[in-house]
């Protein structure tokens, strides 16, 4: 990722996301991502009505209007906000704000890369369908290691548990764990915002290999978590 930038992200820019603006979010790694992540588990498929964020040239996040999320996001149930995520497994415990979309339309990953994005015009955490999307950045040039930088180290079974303004508790585990490369993200991304389907929750940030050529990181990693009543 090429450290944040402000109103830019989740989709396609310095390895964070992706449609929505944390995709590829191009960044100074901090060293060279060799570890292999290998795509595990599956993620739950459902088909949705509206357009798919498509990743933007050099921003690996790009998504759809906010018109045309909004419009969309009206027709799922609202719950409070999220507010903080906790993940044991990576040491994640960190403050979650509420990001849209910068005028390229690309997913707005936060500046301090030590919180949490949650895209607004998709499912919140707690409602009964849709993809709750979390994105955040993998690491920047002059803050460091940023919140998901181990995200790619997540395993079947991990837990998140996500804390909303209104003091409820979400608890989620992890169904699978994908590395998408930029080029096959735009295939993924109805499936990965969808605002139908099963409740689930899906973390995003940047991954693969990282070409300081090329707008940065390479690919994208992308967590599927669902409802865990355990």
């Amino acid at each position: 990722m090429r450290g944040p930038r402000p109103a830019l992200v989740v989709l396609v820019a310095s390895g964070a996301v992706v449609a929505a603006g944390v995709g590829v979010i191009a960044s100074s790694t901090l060293e060279p991502d060799t570890a292999v992540v290998e795509s595990i588990g599956q993620r739950p498929i459902a088909v949705t009505s509206v357009p798919p964020p498509l990743p933007a040239a050099q921003d690996p996040i790009a998504s759809p209007s906010d018109a045309a999320t909004a419009s969309a996001a009206s027709e799922v149930a609202t719950v409070s906000p999220p507010s903080r995520i906790v993940i044991p497994a990576i040491g994640v415990d960190t403050d979650i704000v509420s990001v849209g979309l910068d005028r390229a339309n690309a997913v707005v990953v936060p500046e301090d890369i030590r919180r949490v994005g949650w895209y607004r015009h998709a499912a919140a955490p707690g409602t009964a369908q849709g993809s709750a999307v979390l994105v955040a950045h993998r690491d920047g040039r002059e803050q460091g290691k940023g919140v998901f930088y181990d995200l790619g180290l997540l395993d079947l079974g991990d837990r998140v548990v996500v804390t909303t303004q209104g003091g409820d508790r979400v608890r989620y585990r992890v169904v699978a764990r994908e590395l998408l490369q930029k080029s096959a993200f735009g295939d993924a991304a109805p499936d990965l915002f969808a605002i139908d389907g099963d409740a689930r929750l899906t973390l995003i940030s940047c991954g693969g290999y990282y070409d300081p050529n090329a707008g940065g990181y390479q690919a994208n990693i992308v967590v599927t978590a669902i409802p865990d009543d355990a």
